[in-house]
């Protein structure tokens, strides 16, 4: 018998708790859940929100988090819980300095320096939002892949077939069927979690969030101008490491525009970077990402 998809509303609380860290049994250790239903490896965007949501822990609330900088060393397994310890490297004035490592089984898997700042006043300037249509006049990934037969690969496919909390609404030809095999090394995509309008979470969670979804597209942004798809056939990728730079306060829940690009690919990586804008052409947070781009030996 088939059993019903979970609602969004059920789903967006579920990755709230997902990424709510619980102290562990340590001093400054924190637990992060396993997936319900997760099989094989690990997003790594997971990881990067429960490692974020662990060191905030540990902070004042009156710094939120201004930049993080990981690495990822093993694959996590869904099979496990992840052990999140932190290290409280710097306690400044206005900054606070966290140094995290998360283990699964006594190996790390992953570590994450992470800085927070107290808010004060400074010159301001922002690059422009990308000039590009509303999330209302697009339709989301899961309507497109299922009016026109797009030959997306396996991880796009997924993310768009899967039950989520998060809906995306991509930009450009892909909005009346066509996906070229050769493309331009930059993208931009309306996503947003829930069904729309604010979250009811913090300002720490709210980051941790944005952080999960800033894994999400970026480095299948270097594939594009090969004609090749991220975990698609003849190709394996794997993120090596990833930086966030948050520059304002997010709201998860209504709609981000998530414009991406990729200046370099070469010696078996790809390098991509991202930004996210609120409808109101805030830029909210800097992305960059280097990951495995290596092809499979033939035979």
């Amino acid at each position: 018998m088939n059993q019903p998809m979970p609602d969004v509303a059920w789903l967006t609380q579920a990755l709230i708790r997902l990424l709510d860290v619980t102290p562990g049994e340590e001093k400054d250790h924190f637990t992060g859940a396993r997936k319900p239903g997760g099989v094989g490896r690990v997003f790594g965007g997971q990881v990067v929100g429960q490692a974020l949501m662990a060191a905030a822990r540990t902070v004042p609330e009156d710094r939120p988090a201004h930049s993080l900088h990981c690495y990822f060393m093993r694959p996590g397994s869904e099979d496990h819980e992840i052990d999140f310890a932190v290290e409280a490297d710097m306690e400044g004035r206005a900054f606070s300095n966290r140094r995290v490592v998360a283990r699964q089984q006594g190996k790390p898997i992953f570590n994450m320096i992470a800085s927070f700042h107290r808010r004060e006043r400074g010159p301001e300037h922002q690059s422009a939002m990308p000039q590009v249509p509303p999330p209302e006049d697009l339709r989301s990934l899961r309507e497109l892949l299922a009016t026109y037969d797009i030959p997306a690969g396996p991880a796009l496919r997924a993310i768009a077939t899967q039950p989520s909390p998060i809906e995306f609404r991509p930009v450009g030809p892909i909005q009346s069927g066509q996906l070229d095999e050769m493309r331009a090394p930059h993208a931009e995509c309306w996503m947003r979690i829930g069904t729309g309008g604010p979250l009811g979470v913090g300002q720490p969670l709210q980051r941790a969030l944005l952080a999960f979804m800033s894994d999400l597209f970026l480095l299948g942004t270097a594939y594009r101008p090969h004609g090749l798809q991220i975990a698609g056939p003849g190709v394996i990728s794997a993120s090596i490491d990833h930086s966030l730079w948050l520059h304002n306060d997010v709201e998860c829940g209504d709609w981000l525009l998530y414009a991406t690009d990729s200046p370099f690919a070469g010696d078996g990586r790809g390098f991509a970077r991202g930004h996210f804008f609120a409808r109101d052409g805030r830029l909210l947070a800097s992305v960059a990402q280097e990951g495995l781009m290596r092809l499979r030996e033939p035979g």
